[in-house]
């Protein structure tokens, strides 16, 4: 499954990356996110972790994210119930302080039964991600 969403705002480019690179603060805002480990870190790279918990079905996963800081978040699948997850942040200025988000996810499940149940739900998360993170910008940023 593909989904592309994207979106203008009124935050920064940094800000909204700096949200979406704070894996540790997800479960705060993203009702369906249980957990998250962060395993490394530095200034352009992040293995993360996420307990994800869809329509009583739980499953972790790990990626492996490539960061450019104010621009990018690259995500690659390392393990979890998927056969296949790539996905990517864009965070594009527009004039001072706005910013143009713009997010690509490709997923496909692995074959069995909970898994497909599993990716429907990832597949609804998925269409709202992009909004889920500017709720919580105007939070955070109180614009």
């Amino acid at each position: 499954m593909k989904v592309e969403r994207l979106a203008l705002v009124s935050h920064t480019a940094r800000d909204m990356y700096r949200l979406v690179a704070d894996v540790p603060s997800y479960p705060q805002f993203l009702s369906w996110c249980r957990d998250t480990t962060v395993h490394e870190q530095n200034s352009d790279m992040q293995k993360a972790s996420l307990t994800v918990a869809i329509a009583g079905v739980t499953h972790s996963f790990t990626t492996m994210n490539k960061l450019v800081e104010g621009e990018l978040v690259r995500m690659s699948l390392l393990a979890g119930p998927f056969k296949n997850l790539q996905g990517e942040w864009r965070f594009q200025p527009l004039g001072e302080f706005g910013c143009k988000i713009s997010l690509q996810l490709d997923f496909e499940m692995s074959g069995n039964l909970t898994s497909t149940m599993f990716g429907k739900g990832f597949g609804k998360i998925a269409n709202r991600l992009v909004e889920d993170f500017c709720i919580r910008a105007d939070k955070v940023y109180q614009s």
